[in-house]
């Protein structure tokens, strides 16, 4: 797809406070590595980029979707919808199109809603065995805060549903597997629920000035009930609308104790330094558990909650942790 210079100068200079131009190039800093010396180009007639450092290269509609945490067709989309504001694009070749929207989604998720049964913990062992495997998952993690439901029929069968809720109305959920069969995540579509995954934050407390940003929403939900103000993305990738609705806040960046967790954490402070966010913080549970949750199945609430108060840690925007707070 060719694209405009100007569309491009646009995107950059309002998504990368760093942005700075040449008569040739567009450059800013890298998405794959610290950086602060511009190593990302982007060429101004062609919107094809490259970063002199990690030797990743592509398009215009490639390098949006990394930097939103979107796919190619969603950004190509993007593209259309809030830059360009015309119906039709020019694509460098068919395969390229993005699918025509399923428009009859939003009916067909309103149908598999029907089949979402809300699990009563207050019970004893029934006879399904699906519902006496969620009711476990919910007690041995100790989630006493939360609704959840079991996926009776449908697409989602067998799975325990995690709602998001918002004033009490559904705006997302999660299908999680409750055995090793299939997915572990078996989530709606765009097309399906009219918004993208990379757009939902777990429901949080937006009157509080700081909150916790976790990969998932079984650990935001362990926070949650022990009184701590957090949220959950859907994986380890901060998007850029995601930081949106977090700005303004104190954000604690709190990702999973592994390779994937120290990337999306990497690439969130980078993020949050585009956008000019508020100060920054670090806390991950204790390295011998892999998540919050498990943490918390292992320590009471007091434990818990003095391990949290006092390894905040401050972050500065070289993406290096400064000091211990508390």
């Amino acid at each position: 797809m060719l694209i405009p210079s100007y569309i491009i100068k646009d995107y950059l200079s309002n998504n990368f406070t760093d942005y700075v131009e040449t008569s040739a190039e567009f450059m800013i800093n890298s998405l794959f590595i610290s950086d602060s010396k511009h190593h990302l180009s982007v060429n101004r007639e062609t919107g094809l980029w490259q970063c002199f450092k990690s030797k990743e290269s592509g398009n215009f509609i490639q390098l949006v979707a990394l930097t939103e945490n979107i796919s190619y067709d969603e950004a190509s989309l993007s593209i259309r919808r809030k830059l360009l504001g015309t119906p039709e694009l020019m694509f460098s070749s068919p395969s390229q199109k993005p699918a025509p929207k399923n428009i009859s989604g939003l009916k067909d998720i309103k149908e598999e809603l029907k089949n979402f049964k809300e699990l009563d913990l207050s019970t004893s062992q029934t006879s399904s065995i699906p519902e006496n495997l969620a009711k476990r998952f919910v007690k041995e993690r100790a989630l006493t805060g939360q609704k959840f439901y079991l996926a009776t029929s449908g697409k989602y069968i067998n799975r325990i549903i995690i709602p998001y809720e918002f004033q009490g109305e559904l705006v997302y959920f999660q299908a999680r597997q409750l055995t090793f069969q299939g997915m572990k995540y078996l989530n709606p579509t765009a097309a399906e629920f009219g918004v993208k995954s990379s757009d939902i934050l777990f429901p949080f407390n937006e009157s509080e000035d700081y909150v916790v940003v976790t990969e998932g929403p079984i650990d935001a939900i362990t926070l949650q009930d022990v009184g701590v103000n957090a949220t959950s993305i859907q994986g380890s990738m901060l998007s850029y609308s995601q930081v949106e609705q977090l700005r303004g806040k104190n954000i604690i960046l709190s990702f999973d104790n592994d390779e994937a967790g120290k990337l999306g954490f990497q690439k969130a402070v980078r993020m949050l330094k585009m956008k000019n966010c508020k100060e920054s913080f670090k806390l991950n549970p204790p390295l011998k558990y892999k998540d919050w949750n498990e943490f918390r199945q292992h320590t009471t609430k007091s434990e818990f909650l003095k391990y949290i108060s006092s390894n905040i840690v401050k972050v500065d925007f070289s993406y290096e942790v400064t000091s211990k707070l508390g």
